[in-house]
This record gives structure tokens, C-alpha cells and sequence, in this order.
């Protein structure tokens, strides 16, 4: 029996769900099993009518939100569950193995067209005038510390995404990009204090002015694009915050995507309210996604991806 790298092995229809994967990978895999991919060599692979979930102790977590994303894209649905105890290395480990049956009506999303060349905004002129240098100064330093503090809780934590607030933009949105460009930053180890380093975690950021509108910049780092868009991850947070009608700048991509929120009575609109909903939004986002874990529904602690992180 010959394993192959998603876990699966090329004569039987079990796959075997570890935790060195994310979620969105095995939910991936299993889909790929169940409803056929075509390899490298371009010889599609064959489909299975059924296929076994398998996973042990620490990765049983995983498994169940690997058959939950299954089911909720109408893959396949879970048609039998079964716990026991499998003997490893003469210890016992609990174990669960779900048996998921293929949908034949099943329908693929269209595939995303990755961008050619990744574009980080440029600085606009305004803010590099001697008028705005000491105020960009402070911007910048804000910016490149968060992304030192960004940068340690996700090694901690293991974190590949992070929600954030900073209080120097002051609700300019030019602002508020460059600050995140500066949480972004290669670390310079010539430099006395470390700044910035946090390129590789993607992360939304929120940044407010006198309660008159709110600014947001959502940034997804190269690596990352397959599997989450900067544009759909920012819509999604205006929709549930009942901003859906708010236009992204127009410069916005999968990379980096940027809005200004102003306040409008009419259409229930309101800045202060909307900063409370943020980052809740952006979190739900990613677990729908499988790109974090999932929480309890009575646990309203952001504390694993955000800014609560930090002492």
C-alpha cells in the first residue's frame, strides 16, 4: 500500500486527516476523491462512491470540521459515524471514522482567476510632503510594531490570519494602508528596534476618526491567495456589518482591498456601531472558509485572532 501526500492511500478509499494540514486542505482532498481531479500527468484520477474519514486523538477536532465543510458545500453527506479505540504502538487512542457519501449532483465553484503579478498600492503624493513627515513618522512606527506584535502571537499560535486596530490614521484610509504596509515590512536586523515582519499573516485592520466613518484594509499575503481573496473577505465583512452597497476603492485587489465607511442615517449607516462587528465578521469569514478553527457559538472571545492576543 502505497500513501499518497494528502493522506489517502492509492488502494483504498480512506483518508486519513492529520494536523499537519489546515482544514481547507482536507476538506480539498476529500472533495477530490469524491467528485475526481485530474493529476500533474493529466490523467484523471479515479472517484470513489464513498470514502472514510479517519482521524486519531488530537486530529479528531479536524476530522469533524473536515466532514462539516464537506457536507456544507453539498460535496457529500456523512452516512455513518463510528468511534473505538485503535491500538498504536501497544497504547490505545480514541479514534472516529466517517463514512461520506458522494453527491452526483454535486457543482463546482468556478475557479478563481489568480492575479499575475501581486500590486501593493503605491503612496500617494500627499503623504510624502515635509507637511505630513512627522505625522507618517508615527504612523509608520505604529504599524511596524504591531506587525513585530502580529508576528509573535502568530508563532505562538500558530495564527496564519489576524484582526487588528490602530489609532494613528486616524480614519485616513492613504493612512491606514501604508500603515499596514509597515506591519508588512521585511525586518531590518541592522536596526536597533525591530519593526514590522508580519508579511506572511494575513489580516484585516480597522482604523476610526471622531466616530465620522471607518476605515478597513483586508490583506492576504501571496501564498495565501488560493485560498482567500483580500476583495471577498472585505465585502463579506460590509455585508454582515450592513454596509453591502459601500464601494471598495478602486484600486482594490485580492491582495490588498481598502474602504472607507462614512456614516449615512439613511441607510442605517453608522461608523461606531459597525467597529464593534468587525472583526467578529472577519473571523466568521475565515472559519467559513475552514482557515480557522471553529468556536463554541456562546463564545464571543476574539482573543485567538485578535487584537485581545496581546497583553
Amino acid at each position: 500500500m502505497v500513501a499518497t501526500e494528502n493522506g489517502a492511500s492509492e488502494s483504498d478509499n480512506i483518508l486519513r486527516i492529520s494536523k499537519n494540514k489546515n482544514i481547507s486542505f482536507w476538506a480539498r482532498a476529500a472533495t477530490n476523491f469524491l467528485q475526481g481531479i485530474t493529476g500533474k500527468d493529466g490523467v484523471e484520477k479515479k472517484i470513489f462512491d464513498e470514502i472514510v474519514i479517519s482521524a486519531l486523538g488530537a486530529a479528531i477536532p479536524e476530522a469533524a470540521s473536515v466532514v462539516g465543510l464537506v457536507q456544507k458545500n453539498k460535496v457529500a453527506e456523512a452516512v455513518k459515524i463510528e468511534t473505538k479505540y485503535a491500538e498504536i504502538d501497544r497504547s490505545k487512542r480514541p479514534q472516529i471514522l466517517v463514512t461520506l457519501k458522494r453527491n452526483p449532483d454535486y457543482v463546482p465553484p468556478p475557479k478563481k482567476e489568480k492575479p499575475s503579478k501581486v500590486v501593493v498600492p503605491p503612496m500617494p503624493e500627499r503623504l510624502e510632503g515635509e507637511k505630513m513627515e512627522k505625522k507618517m513618522k508615527k504612523v509608520m512606527k505604529e504599524g511596524g510594531k504591531r506587525g513585530v506584535e502580529i508576528e509573535g502571537a502568530a508563532d505562538m499560535g500558530g495564527l496564519k490570519y489576524f484582526c487588528t486596530k490602530v489609532e494613528e490614521p486616524a480614519g485616513d484610509l492613504d493612512m491606514l494602508v501604508e500603515s499596514v504596509k509597515a506591519m508588512n515590512a521585511k525586518c531590518d536586523p541592522s536596526e536597533e528596534e525591530r519593526k514590522g515582519g508580519s508579511g506572511a499573516i494575513g489580516k484585516t485592520v480597522l482604523s476610526m476618526a471622531d466616530n465620522d466613518n471607518l476605515c478597513i484594509v483586508s490583506y492576504v499575503p501571496e501564498k495565501e491567495l488560493e485560498e482567500c481573496d483580500a476583495k471577498e473577505w472585505l465585502k463579506y465583512i460590509l455585508q454582515m456589518c450592513g454596509a453591502s452597497g459601500t464601494e471598495l476603492r478602486e484600486d482594490s485587489t485580492a491582495h490588498y482591498a481598502m474602504v472607507c465607511v462614512k456614516n449615512d442615517g439613511d441607510k442605517g449607516i453608522f461608523a461606531i456601531k459597525m467597529r464593534d462587528y468587525v472583526i467578529q465578521h472577519a473571523n466568521a469569514f475565515l472559519r467559513s472558509k475552514g482557515l480557522v478553527p471553529e468556536v463554541d457559538d456562546d463564545d464571543d472571545d476574539e482573543m485567538v485572532f485578535g487584537d485581545d492576543d496581546f497583553p
